[in-house]
């Protein structure tokens, strides 16, 4: 996912408040060279950390997306770098050192390549140090060999992002049940609208058009491929439709197929790639609608964006995505890698205004009550402090 929030300083809650009074020292510990929605997130965390006066800081790679933001924000981290990822020894010891000397009682992971390295620092660690480990990615295949209930066993916590992969958790690895809690994310809402009048005509998208937008990494599983093929099926039953692909190209083979495949359908003037955008939710409400169409999206933090936006949403029907969107009530459900669904989903929103208002008012409402970042923070603070109970 690649989707970005404001650089405010988040509120502190009176949940967050009351636990003040107990000092716990974090790391985040993230080293993953990418740039989406997982990285995003422990920004998110690391900005909510030190506006919260926690004692913390984030562990990153040399060189990567995260180390440049947070030194742009000027937020505490420190570089580590992994010479054997599959055994890091050194990398470890370096970690080990660092929770020894700064006293730190919790180790908060993201990237699930960096467990084994958490769990050999802890191991080398003179002081207890607890691990919490926010779970973003689905989990496919049992994990209960011997090298993984050494890991996990040495997990205090697990927070998974929807109930559906609680129940995998539970299911798959070697985590007893009340270790793995739900936290769902929470988004802020906007600060303020985008100048929609100068990006649309930065993307050369004429007035009155209907425009969909989509923010995702360029990869073959967010499904872009699918909303090409979408786009072109309306152009053929007369629809004055435009969409508009954000997202870093993680996979540059397939930004080159969907530029191939939008030559191919002759819609080069109705599908405009606009490279990697650093706050999309301050322009989604620029859009007449945002679609997500992964094939199997673990959460889908952009349409929770979105709706706090006020901008209708479709997604697709797998993942999480339904935990987020009540079919007809607060968006539109769409089956993954079908193109006709998806052309018809958009179809209605284009000839009924009202059903379109409708979904943006209540997708906002739900997304308000259910998945503030405030709520969110709060909570999560409470388990990096040790607490047990939602």
């Amino acid at each position: 996912m690649n989707s970005e929030r404001t650089t405010r300083r988040p509120e502190i809650s009176s949940e967050a408040a009351a636990v003040d009074a107990v000092t716990t020292r974090v790391v985040e510990l993230c080293l993953s060279p990418a740039k989406g929605g997982l990285e995003l997130y422990v920004l998110r965390v690391a900005r909510y950390l030190a506006a919260s006066k926690v004692p913390a800081f984030t562990v990153v790679a040399p060189g990567s997306e995260l180390e440049a933001r947070l030194r742009a924000e000027g937020l505490p981290y420190r570089l580590l770098q992994v010479g054997f990822r599959w055994f890091p020894l050194a990398a470890a010891r370096r970690l080990a050192g660092w929770i020894d000397t700064e006293a730190i009682d919790t180790l908060h992971i993201h990237w699930a390549k960096d467990l084994h390295l958490a769990v050999l620092a802890r191991a080398l660690a003179s002081r207890r140090v607890r691990i919490v480990y926010t779970r973003q990615m689905a989990i496919t295949r049992s994990k209960h060999d011997c090298y993984h209930r050494m890991l996990y066993r040495r997990i205090d916590l697990m927070l998974a992002i929807t109930r559906r992969l609680q129940e995998e958790a539970r299911r798959f690895l070697p985590l007893a049940p009340d270790r793995v809690q739900v936290l769902h994310h929470g988004v802020a809402a906007p600060l303020r609208p985008g100048d929609c009048a100068s990006l649309r005509r930065s993307l050369d998208v004429p007035a009155g058009r209907f425009v969909v937008a989509l923010f995702g990494r360029i990869e073959p599983a967010k499904g872009q491929q699918v909303l090409v093929d979408a786009v072109s099926q309306l152009v053929t039953r007369g629809l004055d439709v435009h969409a508009v692909l954000y997202g870093h190209p993680m996979a540059p083979n397939h930004l080159r197929d969907l530029e191939a495949q939008i030559a191919r359908l002759g819609v080069n003037d109705r599908v405009t790639y606009a490279g990697y955008h650093h706050n999309p939710q301050e322009i989604m409400s620029c859009f007449e609608c945002v679609v997500l169409t992964t094939y199997n999206e673990t959460f889908g933090l952009v349409l929770i964006e979105a709706m706090r936006a006020g901008t209708a949403v479709i997604g697709t029907d797998a993942g999480g995505v339904p935990e987020i969107i009540e079919h007809e009530t607060t968006g539109l459900l769409v089956p993954p890698g079908d193109a006709s669904a998806l052309a018809n989903a958009i179809e209605r929103l284009v000839r009924d205004k009202g059903l379109r208002d409708r979904l943006a008012a209540a997708g906002k409402r739900t997304a308000d009550a259910r998945f503030s970042e405030e709520k969110h923070f709060a909570q999560l603070l409470v388990w990096l402090r040790g607490g047990t109970t939602q």
